[in-house]
């Protein structure tokens, strides 16, 4: 997208809005390429609350927020914070009938029936960090003895009764995504896969894997033209790499730029200062505001100027990219301009692949290329405001709550239709 098409800032253009909180300083693992810097302190209920409210007075007509709480230590030792935050994303519910969605991403090593019971019944949505096969995972997710821990998070994941809603994060350093896209999926219904974030001169292999996205993909493509889409379902329904490209091409839809850093996306670390992202923390640049004075709306215009990246001009790719994370141009150039080479053929291959994706379907397929386009636009939809949901709450005149009504959509929405038809005609 050439630079002259990025249009002035305005919140308008940010419809779902993170907030980040690294809610533990700790982590009972030592995992080989974690982003992860020693923090200040411990934040209390009313830091998270003052910052919940210093990027609702910049954000105040968001569709949707997401209260993430994953950080960079383990949320679940601090899980007397995550359902105080957890249940003030009720209140705020309630209050602006909109959704303050509260997630984490848990390294699963915590997660026993007792705490997942507790994660379900507040609301809770939580990923798990699973890094593919056995030796993939040990190999870089470790206990602080340097063991790993793999068996005890199969142990607790196997243990979940109730699935749905709970996905596989695989963070990959090698090339075997095939094998370890398998294991994770043999555990959970969706997979998002990951490149390790640069840092400290860790290098991927991109030539290796491209070959293993070719190998992935074309396994994929394949269930699907026997008719079997959970393989795709699972790519699809959460941040995989591929997934996000595959639904961009399928729905011909361009992203405005790289990454949200600073725009529609923000952190609060130990020290009580915001970052544009939790990656960020501790990055001086990485800077746009404290608790004490909000954020600073010139830091949010100097992300926004740095939404488009000049050296993305005429890669056929960009539209779908956005360009690379600013976080890692930060982590090997010191600035936000920077692109790395190995994920850029990385990124255009994976664009490569989602098309022919979408040709094969077109030219054999065409009913499961339908299902796929209407998969797409369903989990895409996930982000978009829910004007029935909210009608429905305005409807009952105080006798349901936004939450109330809420989870009798998710969980049984045959009731929801009836009950929504009978205060429209009431």
């Amino acid at each position: 997208m050439p630079e002259s098409y990025i249009p002035t800032y305005s919140t308008k253009f940010v419809r779902t809005v993170t907030m980040c909180i690294h809610i533990s300083p700790v982590c009972n693992l030592n995992c080989k390429y974690c982003f992860k810097k020693q923090s200040e302190g411990d934040l209390t209920i009313a830091d998270v609350q003052r910052f919940i409210d210093c990027v609702l007075q910049v954000y105040p007509h968001a569709d949707r927020y997401i209260v993430d709480m994953s950080g960079a230590g383990e949320p679940l030792l601090r899980k007397d914070l995550l359902f105080k935050i957890a249940r003030y994303c009720k209140t705020l519910s309630d209050k602006h009938l909109r959704e303050f969605l509260p997630t984490i991403v848990t390294n699963g090593t915590l997660l026993t029936e007792q705490v997942v019971n507790e994660l379900q019944s507040e609301g809770v949505l939580f990923g798990v960090s699973l890094d593919g096969t056995r030796d993939a995972h040990n190999k870089n997710r470790v206990f602080q003895n340097g063991d790993g821990s793999y068996d005890i998070i199969e142990k607790n994941i196997r243990g979940i009764k109730h699935k749905d809603f709970v996905g596989a994060a695989l963070t990959y350093s090698g090339a075997d995504l095939l094998q370890s896209f398998l294991s994770a999926f043999k555990l959970l219904p969706t997979v998002s896969m990951k490149p390790v974030r640069y840092t400290d001169g860790n290098e991927l292999d991109a030539d290796a894997i491209c070959a293993s996205y070719d190998e992935l993909v074309e396994f994929v493509l394949n269930k699907l033209l026997n008719a079997d889409t959970s393989y795709t379902y699972a790519l699809l329904n959460g941040d995989d790499y591929f997934g996000k490209f595959l639904r961009r091409v399928t729905l011909n839809v361009n992203v405005l730029g790289r990454c949200d850093a600073g725009i529609g996306r923000f952190a609060l670390a130990g020290d009580k200062k915001i970052y544009c992202c939790p990656a960020a923390a501790h990055i001086d640049g990485g800077i746009v505001g404290d608790l004490e004075n909000g954020i600073n709306q010139s830091k949010i215009r100097l992300m926004w100027s740095k939404l488009y990246n000049t050296m993305c001009g005429g890669c056929e790719a960009s539209g779908a990219c956005g360009g690379e994370c600013k976080i890692v141009s930060y982590n090997r150039y010191g600035n936000f301009d920077g692109i790395d080479s190995i994920m850029c053929k990385i990124k255009r291959h994976i664009y490569g692949l989602a098309k022919r994706f979408v040709a094969v379907l077109a030219d054999t397929r065409p009913d499961m290329l339908e299902w796929l386009k209407e998969t797409c636009s369903k989990v895409e939809s996930y982000y978009d405001k829910d004007d029935a949901l909210i009608n429905a709450v305005k409807l009952s005149q105080g006798q349901y709550k936004y939450s109330e009504m809420k989870k009798i959509k998710d969980t049984k929405p045959e009731l929801f239709r009836e009950l929504y038809a009978k205060l429209i005609n009431s």
